[in-house]
């Protein structure tokens, strides 16, 4: 998956969880999946009409209600539901509340190996500096992401590397650039 596409998948909240769910062939409605999840049904329909948009899902004709619809994975969405499953059997649930921001997974993939703050924003373009750098304090503090400056050189560098549990899902990060 090129980078675009990897930006557009990330950039609703529960788009990765939502495929991983169906992948496991749960029911896929939104008040189950919103039940699931312990999240609202709006934040929850957003996202899977982001997915059929982005063409991992689509509408499951002559199943559900007109105003229940069920969902399907397209062919296109089912080797990316795959993938997502595998994230989503490393990660912790507590660890989604970090996982599903918009740039954390980019931002996660993009700094193995470690790379300085302007390589990231020309590699994640087109993030905003706000969003970079709003996004690598949050990794920093909760210890995903190493901010280690270099004072040795002149000018002092910072550069960023993936730590804990970044470290263990960045192999898999790294599998959705041939998904």
């Amino acid at each position: 998956m090129v980078n675009s596409d990897f930006f557009l998948l990330c950039s609703k909240a529960w788009s990765i969880q939502i495929l991983a769910y169906m992948h496991a062939q749960n029911d896929p409605r939104i008040s189950p999946i919103a039940h699931h999840f312990s999240a609202g049904r709006t934040s929850i329909s957003g996202a899977l009409q982001h997915l059929i948009e982005i063409g991992y899902l689509g509408k499951n004709s002559g199943h559900g209600h007109p105003l229940r619809p069920a969902y399907v994975l397209t062919p296109k969405g089912k080797a990316i539901a795959e993938w997502a499953a595998e994230l989503d059997r490393v990660l912790e649930p507590n660890d989604w509340k970090i996982a599903r921001r918009s740039w954390v997974l980019p931002i996660i993939r993009a700094v193995a190996p470690a790379r300085r703050y302007g390589e990231l924003r020309s590699i994640l373009n087109p993030v905003t500096d706000r969003a970079l750098s709003k996004t690598l304090k949050t990794l920093v503090e909760n210890q995903w992401v190493n901010r280690h400056i270099d004072g040795d050189s002149s000018p002092p560098s910072v550069t960023y590397l993936p730590l804990g549990t970044a470290q263990l899902i960045v192999p898999i990060l790294n599998e959705s650039l041939y998904v």
